[in-house]
């Protein structure tokens, strides 16, 4: 089967590798504020409606929140290397892992919320064994808490 990637690299018009992944981080530098804009109004709105302080959190629906986490996945790259897709990852794992188990546990929701706050803060600037340190304890959490615990 002819690979048409080699094609088009050889044939005329092709670029070479290096001069591709030069431009793909080009454009993906170009996106970042866009990406971080998304993860930023996503977050806030994650916050206020699933976080402690509104009291009328209990009345809707999970999946709200599981469609809020999504869309910080979608736009993770903006923030590469800060866990906020993984974590994200967990408040979607979380979140169906309640409704398998016909469970909310809203101290496990806050804890992600939480987590998802602090790596957007500071995500960055933590080492990658301490990421993986948090992530673990956030997985931790979701399997305690969602009802398998």
């Amino acid at each position: 089967m002819p690979n048409k990637l080699a094609q088009l690299t050889r044939g005329k018009g092709g670029i070479a590798v290096g001069e591709a992944v030069k431009r793909a981080n080009a454009a993906l530098e170009g996106l970042k504020d866009a990406s971080v804009a998304i993860i930023d109004e996503q977050l806030a709105e994650i916050d206020r409606l699933f976080g402690p302080g509104n009291p009328d959190r209990a009345g809707l629906s999970l999946e709200v929140l599981y469609d809020q986490a999504s869309k910080i996945i979608d736009a993770g790259g903006g923030l590469p290397g800060s866990g906020l897709e993984e974590c994200a990852r967990a408040v979607c794992d979380l979140v169906s892992r309640s409704r398998a188990h016909n469970t909310c546990d809203w101290d496990a929701i806050d804890v992600h919320i939480a987590t998802l706050k602090v790596l957007r803060a500071q995500g960055q600037n933590l080492t990658a064994a301490q990421r993986r340190t948090v992530l673990k304890g956030l997985s931790d959490v979701t399997a305690k808490r969602a009802g398998e615990g």
